[in-house]
């Protein structure tokens, strides 16, 4: 059965945490407590016990940048990979972090 708030573009990826951004909080910081949440592990913490930072995958003013401008006339999301997850970042003012497929078979 069908979850009806699921977002068709999540495909069978379990959202394992979700944060929202706006004027007072940018979507890199969101994204790094969206990542912290996920992990289960504190935000301040999160370079030291995950190895890594989000400057690794995305410069974080760019991506503040991108989903902030109100000058587009089409929507924008953020797509990285973080080894198994997958981060979606929309203009929309959501953070996504979702897990690996759990589809049982693998056509890859």
């Amino acid at each position: 059965m069908s979850d009806p708030n699921r977002d068709p573009a999540d495909g069978d990826r379990p959202v394992l945490a979700e944060r929202a951004h706006d004027e007072g909080m940018p979507a890199s910081i969101a994204t790094v407590y969206a990542i912290s949440a996920a992990l289960d592990t504190d935000p301040v913490d999160c370079t030291t016990e995950l190895g890594f930072t989000l400057y690794d995958y995305i410069d974080p003013d760019a991506l503040d940048a991108l989903v902030t401008q109100t000058e587009h006339d089409s929507s924008v999301t953020v797509e990285l990979s973080l080894d198994e997850y997958l981060l979606r970042i929309t203009d929309d003012g959501r953070v996504r972090v979702l897990g690996p497929s759990e589809s049982v078979d693998s056509d890859h």
